[in-house]
């Protein structure tokens, strides 16, 4: 008889439909933004990526993607929901392992929420690295994305969620055009 641990630990089907190499591309996709994230702080020495976790988290991500496409009769999926389903659970397993801290606490512990963050802010404004806002327009911008990062932090959330909210950041963009 299966355990709830086997159950959720066999990824052999998962790596049938994706492919061993599909799976490998991914993790060290995340791996290298997890390296730059890190670096672009400053903060490399102080942290460690957890690489089992990480695995895990990538093995999760196509386990919702697999069963996504099968209820929804899917081939592809949008960008979003790649983008929200990895967060979603870069989120829930948290690879980012503080070795040590410079008494920053609030910095410290949510540094993978502060990586989520960044992912989710540069997906959304990757198009717009020439607009230039006006004072309103960059006091809303500013304000939408203190929110989310306070979100993040502090509230409950799914892939669903984090798809709408990306979902509805960009349907703004279109509307402001």
């Amino acid at each position: 008889m299966n355990d709830i641990e086997t159950i959720y630990t066999q990824y052999e089907d998962i790596v049938a439909e994706f492919s061993e190499q599909v799976i490998k591309n991914r993790y060290s996709s995340l791996y290298k933004e997890c390296i730059v994230f890190l670096e672009s702080l400053g903060i490399h020495d102080s942290v460690r990526i957890d690489e089992t976790i990480l695995t895990h988290a990538v093995m999760d991500y196509f386990t919702d993607i697999s069963r996504m496409k099968e209820f929804h009769h899917m081939r592809h999926i949008s960008e979003r929901k790649v983008l929200a389903y990895e967060t979603y659970w870069l989120l829930r397993r948290k690879p980012f392992q503080v070795i040590k801290t410079d008494g920053e606490e609030e910095f410290w512990a949510f540094l993978n929420e502060k990586f989520a963050f960044t992912r989710i802010a540069s997906f959304l404004t990757r198009d717009q690295k020439s607009v230039i806002l006006d004072e309103a327009s960059k006091k809303a911008f500013l304000n939408f994305l203190d929110t989310l990062y306070y979100f993040l932090k502090y509230r409950d959330y799914d892939p669903k969620m984090l798809e709408l909210v990306i979902m509805g950041f960009q349907a703004g963009q279109l509307i402001h055009s």
